[in-house]
C-alpha cells in the first residue's frame, strides 16, 4: 500500500471495524451474520429518525407479531403510519381514545374510554409504546441531573440565552472565574522560574519606593519626637495626682485602727499560717482548709461574740469613709487584713456601684492569704516594709473585676509579720479597691489624648513569685482607640504611678513620620504587586501555551515549525498501538452523546496517565479508538519500544477491568500491537497535527480490529523484538483459530500472531547483555538517521 495514503484509510477502517457484531468475533468474521436479520423491518429512534436493527424474528413473535414504528405528527401525537396500521388491522393511533398522562419522574400511566375496542394487537402497541416512553423518560431523568463538571460546562449550550437570569450569569462567571485562578496560581506554584522572577521585581519595586518615601520624612521625626516627650511626662503627672486623692480612705482607716483599741487583738485571734499537718492539728491559729492552701477559714474567729462586734464596728466606719471619699463609684471596696489575711471587707457584695447588672462580689476574697498566694505574694512582701501605699494593678481579683489595688501597711508596736527572714513590727493592711473602669471615664485620659491627636499604650508589668523563682508579665492596662499605630521608636515613659511598672507608651496616629507615609506603602505594596502579578500572568499564559503545545507536538516539531522548517522524519523500528471499545456502537446509540464523550474521557485520562508513565507518545483518539506510539518521536531501541507500549497495553487491559461507567457497567476493549519502520510528520498548515505514515500503521490498525475483547495482539515483528526486550520477559501464545496457525487479515492474507498475557522483571545479568545489544542498534540506527536527514 502507497505510504501517503495510509493516513486518510484511518478512519474508514475504524468504520469498517464498527460494523461488525459487537461481540468477541474478528473482523474478518463479520460476514457470517443471518440473512434473516438482514431482512427484518427496521424501527425508528423517537429522537432521531435513523434506522437500526430491530431485532430477530423471536423478539417480533413476542410482541404478537407487530413492529414498533413510532412516529409523531405536527401536534406531538404519537401514530403508526396507515400503511402498517392497515397491514395489522389496527386504526390510526391518533383516533385511538388512549389518553397518556406523564410527569417527570412518575410512570406512564393509561387511561383507555370504554368504547375503545381492546383488542391484542392494540394492547401489545400500548405496552411498546409505554416502554419506549419510559426509556425516554429516564433519559431526561438523567440529562436534568446537572451536578458535575461535564453537565456546569455546557449548560450555555443547553439553555436559551433569553431565559437565562442574572443571577445564573453571575454564578457562571464567578465559577468560570474561580476556576480560572485556581488554574493560573497552580501553574505559577508549581513552575519555580515564573515564582522567583515575580517575587524579585516585587522586591525591586516595594525597595525602591520605600527609599523614596523615607527620604522626605527623616527630616520631621526629631521634632515629632521633642512634642511627645513632653506630653507623655505631663501624662505621668496627671496620673499621680489623681491616684494621690484616691489613697486618702486608705490613711483613714489604718488612723480607725491605731485609735480603736478593739481592732489591735484581731491579728493574734487569726494568728500564723500552718505549714504542715502536725503544725495545724495544735495551732490556734485560723485554719487552712486543704481544698484551698491560699485561704484561711475564719468562721471560727467572726463566730464569737468579739468577731460579730469588730465587724459591725468596720462596717458603720468603712461605710462612711466610702461616702464621704469624694471618689463616687470608682471607690468599690475597703478592707482590713490583720496579719496580711483580708478578714473585714465591706460591701461585701457591690453592685449600687456598677451597671448593667454586675455586682462586685467579694465573698470568695473572706480570708485570702495574701502572702501565701503566689500571685498575690509580690506585692503583699513589698507592702509590709513599706513606708507608704503600694498600689498595684489594675489586676483581675478573685471577686472578678478589673480593679486597681492600694495598700497601706499598718506598722503598730507589738505586733509581728516576718517576710523574708525580717521581723516587722505590722499589724496588717488597709487595702481599698478603684474600679479601674470608673477611673479611668474620671480622668479624661482618652479625651485629652484625642484632643492632642495622638495615641497612648499604658502597660504594667506584674510579677510572679514560686518559691525563688520571680516571673513576670507585661499587661494593657489602657490604650487607646489606634494604638497598634505606635512603633516601637515612639517615646515610652516609666510612670511613677503604680508599684508594679507602669509604663505609658505615646505617638502620633501616623507616627513621627509625615501623614502621607501612612498610605504611602501600602500604594507602593499595591502596585508592585500588581505590577508582578501582571508579569506572573504574562508569564504563567506563556507558560500554559508552551504546555498545550507539548501536549499536541513533541518539542523538537514545535522547534521546527517556529523556524519555518518542514517536519518530515524517518523511524526504521517503532511499536504503534491500537485499541477500541468492543460493542461501542450500540453503548453509543444507548447514551447521550455527552454520557459517551464523559465515558471515554474517563477511561482515556487514564490511557493518558499509562502513556506518561511509560514514555510514549500518545498519537491521537479516533471515536473510541486510543492510537499510542512507542520509539517515535523520542527515539529509542527497537526491543525497548516495544517493551514499554507492551507494558503500556497490559496494564491498559487491567484498567479497563477496573473501570466501571457511573452505573456500574463494564466496558471491554480490544488491543493491537505491531512493529516496523513508519515515516512521520505534520502535513499542512492549519491545525498541525503530527501524523503517521507506512504500512506498520495500517499493520496495527488490523491487529486490533482482529483481535478479541479483553486480550492483545501483535504482530510476527513485535514478538521478536519482545524476545529482546531489556528489562521484562513477556508470556507470550501463539493464535490458533480452529486448528489454523494465525488469521486471516485484510489486505494482507493469512497472518501469524501472537496474544501477550504477561510480563515479568528479568534477572540483571539477561537485563546487562539485552543493554549492550540495544547500543550497539543504536549506534546503527543514529548513523542512518544521520545520512537520511541530510538527504530530506
Amino acid at each position: 500500500m502507497d505510504a501517503t495514503s495510509d493516513q486518510a484509510t484511518l478512519i474508514p477502517m475504524m468504520e469498517e471495524k464498527k460494523n461488525q457484531e459487537d461481540t468477541d468475533t474478528p473482523l474478518n468474521d463479520s460476514s457470517s451474520v443471518s440473512s434473516n436479520s438482514r431482512s427484518e423491518l427496521e424501527e425508528f429512534k423517537i429522537n432521531d429518525i435513523e434506522p437500526r436493527e430491530a431485532g430477530n424474528s423471536k423478539e417480533s413473535k413476542e410482541n404478537n407479531g407487530f413492529i414498533e414504528v413510532p412516529n409523531v405528527n405536527p401536534n406531538g401525537v404519537e401514530y403508526l403510519p396507515d400503511e402498517v396500521s392497515s397491514k395489522n388491522n389496527i386504526e390510526p393511533y391518533e383516533n385511538a381514545k388512549t389518553d397518556f398522562s406523564f410527569r417527570p419522574g412518575e410512570v406512564l400511566t393509561e387511561k383507555t374510554d370504554e368504547d375503545c375496542p381492546s383488542t391484542i394487537g392494540r394492547q401489545s402497541l400500548t405496552d411498546s409504546i409505554r416502554s419506549k416512553r419510559s426509556s425516554m423518560t429516564s433519559i431526561w431523568q438523567k440529562l436534568a441531573k446537572k451536578n458535575d463538571l461535564w453537565d456546569m460546562s455546557s449548560q450555555s449550550s443547553d439553555i436559551d440565552d433569553d431565559r437565562v437570569t442574572p443571577i445564573e450569569c453571575f454564578v457562571n462567571a464567578f465559577s468560570s472565574a474561580t476556576h480560572w485562578f485556581r488554574v493560573t496560581l497552580k501553574t505559577a506554584v508549581t513552575t519555580p522560574s515564573i515564582l522567583i522572577t515575580c517575587l524579585v521585581i516585587f522586591i525591586a519595586f516595594v525597595t525602591c519606593g520605600a527609599l523614596v518615601v523615607n527620604g522626605f520624612d527623616s527630616a520631621q521625626v526629631s521634632a515629632r519626637k521633642e512634642t511627645a516627650e513632653s506630653v507623655a511626662i505631663q501624662t505621668d503627672i496627671f496620673f499621680t495626682r489623681v491616684l494621690e486623692q484616691a489613697f486618702v480612705p486608705l490613711f483613714t482607716m489604718a488612723e480607725f485602727v491605731h485609735e480603736l483599741t478593739e481592732f489591735h487583738e484581731l491579728d493574734f485571734k487569726i494568728g500564723d499560717y500552718c505549714y504542715n499537718k502536725t503544725e495545724c492539728l495544735t495551732s490556734t491559729a485560723a485554719p487552712v482548709p486543704l481544698e484551698k492552701p491560699t485561704h484561711r477559714n475564719l468562721t471560727g474567729v467572726f463566730a464569737t461574740d468579739y468577731g460579730v462586734m469588730i465587724d459591725k464596728k468596720f462596717q458603720q466606719i468603712a461605710s462612711n469613709v466610702k461616702e464621704h471619699s469624694g471618689l463616687g463609684k470608682a471607690l468599690v471596696n475597703i478592707q482590713l487584713a490583720p496579719n496580711a489575711v483580708v478578714s473585714l471587707i465591706h460591701p461585701l457584695v457591690n453592685c449600687e456601684d456598677f451597671e448593667d447588672g454586675y455586682c462586685l462580689d467579694s465573698r470568695g476574697a473572706w480570708g485570702h492569704d495574701l502572702l501565701n498566694d503566689p500571685n498575690r505574694v509580690g506585692i503583699a512582701r513589698a507592702t509590709v516594709p513599706a513606708d507608704g501605699v503600694v498600689t498595684a494593678g489594675p489586676l483581675n481579683l478573685i471577686q472578678g473585676g478589673e480593679t486597681f489595688i492600694a495598700r497601706l501597711p499598718i506598722n503598730m508596736d507589738g505586733h509581728s509579720i516576718i517576710v523574708d527572714g525580717v521581723d516587722y513590727p505590722c499589724w496588717g493592711f488597709a487595702v481599698v479597691l478603684l474600679n479601674w473602669r470608673t477611673l479611668k471615664e474620671q480622668s479624661d485620659i482618652y479625651e485629652n489624648f484625642e484632643r492632642e491627636g495622638m495615641e497612648f499604650k499604658l502597660t504594667r508589668t506584674d510579677i510572679k513569685m514560686e518559691g525563688t523563682k520571680r516571673t513576670e508579665k507585661v499587661t494593657t492596662i489602657a490604650e487607646s482607640s489606634q494604638a497598634y499605630l505606635i512603633a516601637k521608636d515612639n517615646v515610652t515613659l516609666d510612670l511613677d504611678t503604680g508599684d508594679n511598672g507602669w509604663v505609658i507608651a505615646v505617638g502620633y496616629r501616623d507616627g513621627f513620620s509625615p501623614n502621607y507615609k501612612v498610605w504611602a506603602y501600602p500604594i507602593i505594596f499595591c502596585c508592585s504587586f500588581i505590577f508582578s502579578f501582571m508579569v506572573m500572568l504574562v508569564l504563567v499564559s506563556k507558560r500554559q501555551h508552551e504546555f498545550l503545545l507539548n501536549k499536541l507536538l513533541p518539542p523538537r516539531v514545535i522547534r521546527k515549525l517556529r523556524k519555518g522548517k518542514t517536519v518530515v522524519e524517518k523511524y526504521n523500528m517503532v511499536t504503534i498501538f491500537f485499541s477500541d471499545i468492543v460493542g461501542y456502537t450500540k453503548m453509543s446509540s444507548e447514551m447521550t452523546p455527552r454520557e459517551v464523550m464523559k465515558m471515554l474521557n474517563s477511561l482515556y485520562s487514564i490511557f493518558d496517565k499509562l502513556a506518561d508513565k511509560y514514555n510514549i507518545f500518545k498519537v491521537e483518539t479516533i471515536g473510541d479508538a486510543y492510537i499510542a506510539l512507542g520509539g517515535a518521536p523520542n527515539k529509542c531501541s527497537g526491543p525497548e519500544a516495544a517493551e514499554r507500549v507492551t507494558l503500556f497495553a497490559l496494564e491498559a487491559l487491567q484498567a479497563v477491568k477496573d473501570f466501571e461507567t457511573e452505573d456500574g457497567a463494564k466496558i471491554y476493549i480490544r488491543a493491537g500491537l505491531a512493529s516496523g519502520p513508519i515515516v512521520a510528520g505534520v502535513v499542512g498548515s492549519s491545525l498541525p497535527k503530527y501524523t503517521m505514515f507506512g504500512d506498520t500503521v495500517n499493520f496495527a490498525s488490523r491487529m486490533e480490529s482482529t483481535s478479541i475483547k479483553m486480550r492483545l495482539q501483535v504482530s510476527p515483528v513485535t514478538h521478536r523484538l519482545l524476545l529482546d526486550a531489556p528489562n521484562y520477559k513477556f508470556t507470550c501464545e501463539q493464535r490458533r483459530e480452529g486448528g489454523e496457525i494465525g488469521v486471516e487479515v485484510k489486505g494482507k492474507g493469512r497472518q501469524i500472531t501472537y496474544w501477550v498475557d504477561s510480563a515479568s522483571r528479568m534477572t540483571e545479568t539477561r537485563q546487562t547483555s539485552a543493554r549492550i545489544r540495544e547500543e550497539e542498534l543504536d549506534r546503527e540506527d543514529d548513523s542512518q538517521d544521520c545520512w537520511e536527514n541530510e538527504n530530506v
